[in-house]
């Protein structure tokens, strides 16, 4: 049998190689860590103490607040970076601490971030006017780099609202009876961030991310304005990653699974950039972030399940997936044409697989906790995944930094 013949049935047994037999390989493992960090936006946030910064992390990635807390880990002698998931990045958060209480030059966390930094995070309580210690750092910012974007995010509106008042609609919020003294604060407030130098970006959004205990009726009051600004502000093909994570699925588990889903995707898409390298990461990627899954929902895999899980695919789906992987990998020694557009195609194309392949995986893991079998819905949630993700992975190829060979997407 020829040796492309062959490919797609190797690749298969890569991948369930590395299901089976989940063996730490610390130089694999930062391999794959550094790939996904490439494609994820840095969000630098600027902030004095209990401005909110830790709320905003939590809502975007939906982690715990003491989970949060422990996996920042200090870079520099005054921040912290977060990257989310430790394991495959998908949103780098640094926090500068302190500010407003010790003498700060931002000086070395420019030189951290440079050529990495996709929006500034200016954080600020909305009744608290002394944001001098702020602005000063933003300017400075903004003198190196007068085209970064940069978001003030307006926190605690609850301390402007009068006694046991709840949110207004978020759209109404500019015209809510009762609330002037708290508009004229967020706008006071905002009038001088407004006058900093530079051409960058500039959006305010008021939020109120509260805790539930608080018995407020929308614990995420603004954050849907928070992820649109986001959005705009980082760079074409980024932000979209940070979106997902906010909007992310109610489904806890499936929540809690689908960062790891964007991290890996991303991270083979990366990988598959290069000539046949995507042959022998792709696979491994794939079964990698099949074995942190399974984690996730408590079940391990073994021959029975994971055999179960790729009949529910359909013999059909599997077949058409080993054979176009192959094809792509081929396609790729193409003189120009196939490390150009080829190999831009493969990684877009390596990375919604791969998102696919998981989503799939996590509906069969859900059934298979409740004790049930639905190879139907593992088939209908992997196409309608792949059809998702493959819109998000090529809008992001042709936005330019995979296309470049700088950038992420693969699969499977």
């Amino acid at each position: 049998m020829p040796f492309p013949r062959l490919m797609p049935e190797i690749a298969w047994r890569k991948v369930f190689a590395a299901v089976l037999n989940p063996q730490s390989d610390p130089a694999l493992d930062e391999a794959i860590a550094a790939k996904a960090r490439d494609q994820a936006p840095v969000v630098w946030l600027l902030g004095k103490v209990q401005s909110g910064k830790t709320s905003i992390v939590r809502a975007i990635t939906g982690a715990a607040e003491a989970e949060v807390g422990v996996a920042f880990k200090p870079c520099t002698r005054r921040s912290r970076l977060y990257e989310f998931p430790p394991d495959v990045p998908v949103v780098r958060f640094l926090d500068t601490r302190g500010l407003g209480e010790v003498a700060y030059d931002p000086a070395e966390d420019l030189a951290l971030v440079k050529g990495s930094a996709h929006v500034v995070v200016a954080v600020a309580r909305a009744l608290d006017p002394q944001q001098a210690a702020i602005l000063e750092v933003l300017h400075a910012v903004r003198r190196h780099h007068p085209d970064w974007a940069v978001v003030l995010v307006q926190t605690r509106l609850h301390d402007g609202y009068p006694d046991d008042r709840d949110h207004p609609p978020y759209h109404e919020l500019a015209d809510a009876p009762g609330l002037d003294d708290l508009r004229r604060a967020l706008e006071v407030q905002a009038s001088r961030f407004r006058r900093l130098p530079g051409k960058g970006m500039f959006r305010t959004v008021a939020v109120d991310l509260t805790r539930p205990e608080d018995q407020f009726s929308d614990p995420h009051y603004g954050l849907e304005a928070l992820l649109d600004a986001l959005d705009e502000a980082c760079l074409e093909g980024r932000a979209t990653l940070i979106r997902d994570l906010g909007r992310a699925v109610r489904d806890a588990r499936l929540a809690r699974a689908h960062p790891h889903l964007l991290g890996y995707a991303t991270a083979a898409g990366m990988s598959d950039l290069v000539p046949l390298m995507g042959f022998v990461t792709v696979p491994t990627l794939q079964g990698k972030m099949l074995h942190s899954i399974a984690a996730l929902y408590g079940i391990e895999w073994d021959r029975r399940t994971l055999k179960g899980f790729v009949t529910s695919l359909g013999t059909g789906t599997v077949l058409g997936v080993g054979a176009r992987f192959t094809a792509r990998q081929f396609m790729k020694l193409i003189p120009v044409y196939g490390q150009l557009v080829g190999a831009a195609a493969a990684g877009a194309a390596s990375a919604a697989l791969t998102y696919a392949l998981g989503r799939a995986a996590c509906y069969y893991l859900e059934q298979a906790r409740l004790g049930r079998q639905d190879p139907a819905g593992v088939a209908s949630t992997y196409r309608g995944a792949l059809k998702d993700a493959y819109a998000k992975f090529y809008r992001r190829a042709a936005s330019g930094p995979w296309a470049e060979g700088n950038d992420s997407g693969t699969a499977s």
